[in-house]
């Protein structure tokens, strides 16, 4: 049984709500006046988060996994997958592997809503070590700018510490604004 199998049992439930809508299938804007006295009244519309669902179903890491597999044995894909959650995964485990140690906001940000996301996590960051036998070089990096201390495990890639290449070149051109 691989990891991902093992991680996969662990998910108890089929599906759950919404962070953000809390399985309402709503946004709602409160009615609201402008400091110029204009009236904005209250509004709701589909959860932009959910797209009006109210609920996430459990992901299927196995299949994520594989998804952001590349053609090489023990290599990422290069090209960024279409999936929203296979998306996260890939671009966490580049951020873990030191391929590309900026910080990965867009992937953040199109699963904040997942009430799964820290499940995902643990599938990036799994997925990572196996690939390259060590913890997160993102991490590391981070750890130092942020803290000044040097990674504590041995031998990480070159990405982990000051000075080091910050992205390859398999990096999305949507995300290529972060290098400037």
């Amino acid at each position: 049984m691989t990891t991902a199998e093992k991680l996969q049992q662990q998910i108890n439930t089929e599906m759950l709500p919404c962070v953000r809508c809390q399985g309402s299938k709503l946004t709602i804007h409160e009615a609201w006046t402008s400091m110029e006295g204009k009236h904005y009244p209250r509004r709701e519309q589909p959860c932009i988060w959910c797209d009006g669902v109210g609920h996430f179903t459990k992901p299927d890491i196995p299949a994520l996994v594989q998804a952001v597999k590349g053609r090489k044995p023990g290599k990422l894909r290069s090209k960024r997958p279409d999936d929203t959650r296979a998306y996260f995964i890939w671009r966490m485990a580049r951020f873990h592997t030191g391929a590309d140690v900026c910080l990965p906001m867009a992937a953040q940000m199109d699963i904040a809503a997942d009430p799964y996301k820290d499940l995902l996590e643990v599938a990036a960051e799994m997925l990572a070590e196996h690939l390259t036998g060590h913890r997160s070089a993102g991490r590391a990096r981070w750890q130092s700018a942020m803290y000044g201390t040097a990674p504590q495990e041995q031998y990480m890639p070159a990405a982990a510490y000051s000075g080091g290449p910050v992205a390859d070149e398999n990096k999305p051109m949507e995300e290529l604004l972060e290098l400037l």
